[in-house]
């Protein structure tokens, strides 16, 4: 079990572009998990904890405009897109600096770190297509875990870096870190989205993914989803306490996101078809909900039990990262990779802020094992709802003609596309080999498709 775990992600480092596409996914990771408490602790210096907070919490207004950026990403070429936004995210930074120092009014302060947040560079998003780009197929679901796992790492390892170098150096060495990751990220990304085939989109409806049932579905999952686990660590990192964040809760949250890592590399290490099962959001949300739910029941016994429960919690955290974003891919139409990803991690951040609105409050006024249920079955009902979100992509057979077939007239390439084709929607293989056999027959026409 383990060495077939290991040879996957083998597999998956010796596709060509994945190797050096770990280095730049990590650091975008990196990011995120530095970017919010670096601007705390550079405020709090000086301002009050109360306003720092209030300014800080424009960056998480920002986030939500990431849709806006990813539609750009579809449109544009990438560079055309992250370089300009590089650039105006380090001179919003630079005059964030500089109007703490000259005591600008809080209503500036606070328009510059929001402007700040909304042209900070999509990075997450771009290598999420970079992986879907790189590791089709099998290794699909590999893929999506290591980037799940190199998020758990990411905001494992991101604020203990910002607090060692506000203590060893200065509050505001975080800010400077936070950019200059970004200065290296944005080349190392940009240099491996080289290859890579990205469709544009046609002139399609103004409301883009939105339009579709399908993709609204995903979005309703991932809210729900995060709105359980934001509930989670707030209700974690308040644990022995109740009202405000303790040791004992750090190392809860702590625990949690090792077994977080772990379940992300276990699910990325099991066959496809096992993962593709796993990899679902009716079966994973689902899943983690119930470990939820278990965790509450268990603390109405003693306290000590939420070392055991978080286990199990966290193998199913990671796992439901990678279903969420999986079937964000799945769901994404022709064109719309960028959009389609910016969109869920929005309904991400939109469900965590209202989970830790009301885990906090539930918290305050019912304790801790309301508000853990609550979380469970906020996540209960996004499984519920993924219930109705298809892990595959199930073509017409006339539009898969024109779309595989018409679009070559070399019979191999023909042949091998048909057949992952029927990996997906199900086609036995004697029905591939014929429909490869009168793709060969038919190569030498003018349009290489095949005849009814």
């Amino acid at each position: 079990m383990i060495t077939s775990g290991l040879r996957r992600y083998r597999d998956l480092l010796q596709v060509l572009g994945v190797r050096r596409s770990v280095l730049p996914a990590l650091i975008g990771k990196l990011q995120p998990g530095m970017y919010g408490l670096s601007l705390l602790m550079v405020l709090s210096r000086h301002l009050e904890f109360g306003a720092a907070a209030l300014i800080a919490s424009g960056a998480s207004w920002g986030t939500m405009t990431t849709p806006v950026r990813g539609r750009l990403l579809d449109r544009f070429p990438y560079g055309r897109v992250l370089w300009p936004l590089l650039g105006l995210n380090l001179g919003f930074l630079a005059l964030l600096m500089i109007g703490l120092e000259k005591g600008f009014p809080l209503p500036v302060l606070f328009a510059t770190v929001l402007c700040a947040s909304i042209v900070v560079p999509p990075l997450g998003v771009v290598n999420r297509v970079i992986w879907r780009a790189r590791a089709s197929g099998a290794l699909l679901p590999t893929a999506l875990a290591l980037d799940a796992v190199l998020a758990d790492i990411g905001f494992m390892i991101g604020p203990v870096v910002v607090v060692g170098l506000g203590q060893l150096i200065a509050p505001a060495a975080g800010i400077v870190t936070c950019a200059v990751l970004l200065v290296v990220a944005v080349p190392l990304v940009l240099r491996n989205s080289r290859g890579i085939t990205v469709e544009r989109p046609s002139r399609g409806h103004w409301a883009g993914p939105l339009h579709r049932s399908r993709s609204r579905r995903v979005l309703l999952v991932a809210s729900l989803f995060f709105f359980g686990v934001s509930l989670l660590q707030t209700v974690l990192a308040a644990h022995g306490s109740g009202h405000e964040v303790t040791l004992t809760g750090g190392a809860v949250l702590s625990l949690l996101a090792v077994a977080s890592v772990t379940g992300g590399l276990v699910v990325g290490g099991l066959p496809s078809a096992v993962s593709g099962r796993l990899a679902r959001p009716a079966v994973m949300i689902s899943m983690i909900g119930c470990a939820v739910l278990l965790m509450a029941a268990l603390l109405l016994v003693a306290d000590w039990t939420v070392y055991l429960s978080c286990i199990p919690v966290g193998l199913c955290l990671g796992p439901s990262f990678v279903a969420v974003y999986g079937a964000a891919g799945e769901a994404a139409g022709p064109g719309e990779q960028a959009e389609t990803q910016a969109w869920v991690a929005s309904a991400l951040m939109a469900g965590g802020a209202l989970g830790t609105a009301i885990g906090g409050w539930t918290m305050q006024h019912h304790g801790q094992v309301p508000a853990l249920a609550l979380g469970g079955l906020g996540m209960l009902l996004g499984g519920l709802a993924g219930t109705r979100v298809a892990t595959r992509k199930k073509l017409p057979e006339r539009e898969t003609h024109a779309m595989v077939i018409g679009t070559t007239s070399n019979p191999t390439i023909a042949s091998t596309r048909w057949s992952d084709m029927d990996c997906q929607v199900g086609r036995p293989p004697s029905l591939s080999w014929a429909i490869s056999l009168r793709a060969r027959r038919t190569a030498g026409g003018r349009t290489g498709r095949v005849s009814r």
